[in-house]
């Protein structure tokens, strides 16, 4: 009988672990799929900038009255689409670090329950 029991502790204790590291795949999956709507929305908001300069540059483009003035227009363009790769490139480097970070966080929470459940016992 003492066997069975202790059998049926581990098996509870398993469960435990199990359910624990359910738990921290569900909280890493949440993050990673909020890092990749913030992702999403980044690119949506660097696309509607890039519209917008580019509008912006058309109609300054019409209204140039010499070669120099168009070659201004679009240098200032190329500047300005170039800054806005640069920023958004940063912006994506800080939400995957914060959702990597993050996800890390979760699944060491976890392993940290794990490891105090087990010293319980």
């Amino acid at each position: 009988m003492a066997k069975s029991t202790r059998g049926g502790r581990a098996r509870t204790g398993n469960g435990e672990t199990a359910a624990a590291s359910g738990e921290a795949t569900v909280d890493a999956g949440s993050v990673v799929a909020a890092g990749l709507q913030d992702i999403a929305q980044a690119w949506v908001d660097y696309a509607q900038r890039v519209m917008d300069r580019t509008t912006e540059a058309t109609e300054s483009l019409l209204k140039c009255r010499s070669f120099n003035d168009m070659l201004a227009v679009q240098a200032e363009l190329m500047r300005g689409h170039l800054q806005a790769f640069l920023d958004q490139s940063t912006k994506l480097a800080e939400i995957t670090n914060r959702m990597a970070a993050r996800s890390i966080d979760a699944i060491g929470e976890a392993a940290g329950t794990e490891r105090t459940d087990k010293s319980r016992r």
